[in-house]
């Protein structure tokens, strides 16, 4: 009497829920069943005949379902929905269908597959999925036809029967854990290496071989002994103060070494000493022979057995020459500064050479001013002419090899920084002239250049005057002498100005090289022709140093400058005050009464006169005799100061030493650690 989606409204939400739990597959139910019953259960679940009664339920049932879900666009098609209201008839009921579940057995090929629904069987409790119950009699049984034994080779590779043993025989062989490092025998008991090989390679063996065996046994035990307790002393070596673990290092170390030269002697003990050089090369400590060709015949004659000769290589682009910039700084324990363009002998890498530097210093624009000599406690830059080296490759320079030098010989010490083609080193050049016309800003300068050709070189240069005030080069001119321009200034120059131009000439580098060839000569260093400074030439040749008297600094002479009188105009200074005009006393002719006259003194005033003589004469002794104390006494003082000044400068010479030494040490150390890197 109700609506019609009302009636089994139940049954139909059951058999929706069981279809939704159906259509996700559970991997696990699938392999070992269900666990637990599912708590739903439809109506006809337990009365088993009201449903069965009734030929057209399941139809009905069908056709609720389609009506009632009416959201649901894909449905799981069953594969027993057409004989879901059909039993198999039971020949004891008389036609009437079979309500009893039946078993699904698992031990098909395919057991992966979904089971039936409940329909199929027309009722009975919901298995796993919506279907019945699986039946683990099956997996239970026992036997060499059970359903365990059929699937036994379907997870080995190979048959456990194809032997004819009894399957129930299982046999075992040693084996060894990986992981655990141990090994079993055939009954699982834990056996040791030297059971093993006292058991197996023992039998049949005389007794020198045991003695053999045992004694190899007892080396390699020895010898794990050894690496295990020097691999334990390493790890001491870096506590500080510890003597006994770094004499154990040195132990170990040396075992070490023995035990490589054995195992070489070991190795390579049937090739002999000639299979060891193929494979491990030339070791240190043996003789070798060297075949050198292109070596010059002197170098055969002039050998010395004597002195040991290094043989080193050199990379193809180090043959190349060019020029070598340098940090250069004068050795602190040379004598003498170094000049520019004297000649040095360089020792850098493989080779020893004589070069002509060229000294200069990096100022802030970046530019390269040439030096005539050294600093005395600073770096500077080198330009020399040489084999081409890699940068941070230190340099040691020597004036000369001689052996009968006095002093420290090493005169300076540097290290490369770049190679190049060509130098940027420049020197300051300054060009002087004078005006000869001058305008309001404008002037005509001579004396500057020697031709227009110049004066079109520098049209548009900077140029100042002594005084400060700045210019510019414009136009050559034709009158006056070749050379002379025309030129404009900031404010009105005068005629005694000096007008000067500042320019940077480069300097030319020298590509000389020339490599000492000691070996080539028999007396050795003093065979080898070098070239000598221009000093040293002077002192052999007693030739007079030549005097350039434009060289020579001479006194200043400067004409005193004449200035006019200031003219003041009359009507002028008429107008002034009283304390700005000119106060100026006419020269008189003759002399005044005032000087013409007689002064004649009487009696009493010549006693005066001569008293206050006597007194001033007895002043002027006392003075000068006050003058003649103080001198002796500031000569005593000057002459008690200066050897206290001596003093002085001796602990002052001392500390600036120390300090010196001291900067000199921490700069090599530091150089060290970047040469170290």
């Amino acid at each position: 009497g109700g609506a019609p989606w009302r009636t089994d409204a139940a049954r139909a939400a059951a058999r929706d829920y069981l279809r939704r739990e159906r259509s996700f597959a559970n991997l696990q139910q699938l392999v070992y069943g269900a666990p637990v019953q599912s708590n739903l259960v439809s109506d006809d679940a337990g009365g088993g005949g009201k449903d069965g009664g009734e030929g057209g339920s399941g139809d009905e049932s069908g056709s609720d379902d389609e009506s009632g879900s009416d959201d649901e666009f894909f449905k799981l098609k069953d594969g027993g929905k057409g004989r879901g209201g059909r039993a198999d008839p039971t020949p004891g009921d008389g036609g009437a269908p079979s309500r009893r579940p039946q078993s699904i057995e698992l031990g098909e090929d395919d057991s992966s597959r979904l089971p039936p629904p409940s329909g199929e069987y027309g009722g009975g409790a919901a298995g796993p999925g919506g279907g019945l119950p699986y039946s683990m009699e099956a997996w239970l049984e026992e036997g060499e036809d059970c359903l365990v034994e059929r699937i036994r080779n379907k997870f080995v590779t190979g048959d456990w029967g194809a032997d004819g043993e009894d399957g129930e025989k299982e046999v075992f062989d040693k084996f060894e854990d990986l992981e655990a490092g141990e090994r079993y025998g055939p009954n699982g008991e834990v056996i040791e290496d030297s059971d093993d090989e006292d058991g197996e390679g023992t039998e049949g063996m005389t007794d020198a071989e045991l003695r053999d065996l045992n004694a190899k046994r007892k080396a390699s035990k020895k010898s794990e002994f050894d690496d295990e307790y020097d691999d334990s002393k390493k790890g001491n070596v870096g506590k500080a103060g510890d003597e006994q673990a770094e004499g154990e290092y040195v132990e170990a170390l040396k075992r070490e070494k023995e035990a490589r030269m054995r195992r070489n002697r070991d190795e390579f003990g049937v090739d002999g000493e000639s299979g060891r050089i193929r494979y491990e090369g030339f070791r240190q400590g043996m003789y070798c022979r060297v075949r050198i060709d292109g070596v010059p015949a002197e170098f055969i004659e002039s050998f010395d057995p004597r002195m040991p000769l290094v043989i080193g290589g050199l990379t193809p682009q180090e043959t190349e020459r060019g020029l070598i910039r340098c940090r250069f700084k004068k050795h602190r324990w040379h004598k003498k500064i170094l000049k520019c363009n004297d000649p040095l002998v360089f020792s850098i890498g493989w080779r020893r050479f004589q070069s002509i530097p060229v000294f200069s210093t990096e100022d802030e624009n970046g530019r390269y001013r040439y030096l005539k000599y050294t600093p005395e406690h600073m770096h500077c830059q080198a330009v020399f002419y040489g084999p081409q080296v890699p940068p941070n490759t230190g340099v040691l320079a020597i004036q000369r090899l001689s052996g009968n030098i006095p002093g420290f010989r090493i005169s300076a010490t540097g290290v490369v920084l770049e190679l190049d083609a060509s130098a940027k080193v420049v020197k300051k050049l300054k060009l002087v002239g004078q005006p000869t016309k001058i305008f309001k800003n404008t002037a005509f300068v001579t004396g500057m250049f020697n031709s227009e050709l110049e004066v079109s070189r520098f049209e548009g240069a900077s140029i100042r005057t002594v005084s400060g005030i700045r210019g510019q080069v414009k136009k050559s001119i034709r009158e006056g002498q070749p050379g002379s321009f025309r030129a404009t200034f900031e404010d009105k120059i005068l005629m005694s100005d000096i007008i000067f131009c500042r320019t940077w000439v480069p300097v030319e580098i020298k590509n000389y090289y020339n490599p000492v060839t000691s070996l080539l000569s028999k007396s050795g260093v003093d065979g080898w022709r070098a070239m000598k400074p221009k000093a040293q030439l002077h002192v052999e040749t007693q030739t007079p140093i030549e005097v350039n008297p434009d060289s020579i600094y001479k006194p200043i002479e400067r004409k005193e400058r004449t200035f006019n009188k200031l003219y003041v105009p009359k009507s002028v200074e008429a107008n002034l005050p009283f304390a700005s005009k000119r106060k100026e006393d006419k020269k008189r002719k003759k002399k005044s009464y005032v000087s013409k006259r007689a002064v004649v003194m009487d009696a009493t005033e010549k006693k005066k006169y001569t008293f206050m003589q006597a007194v001033n004469t007895i002043k002027n002794e006392k003075k000068a005799k006050r003058k003649e104390k103080n001198a002796e006494r500031r000569a005593a003082r000057d002459k008690e100061q200066a050897k206290q000044d001596e003093k002085l400068d001796a602990a002052r010479k001392a500390r600036k030493r120390q300090h010196h030494r001291t900067e000199g040490k921490l700069e090599a150390a530091k150089e060290r650690k970047r040469l170290r890197g």
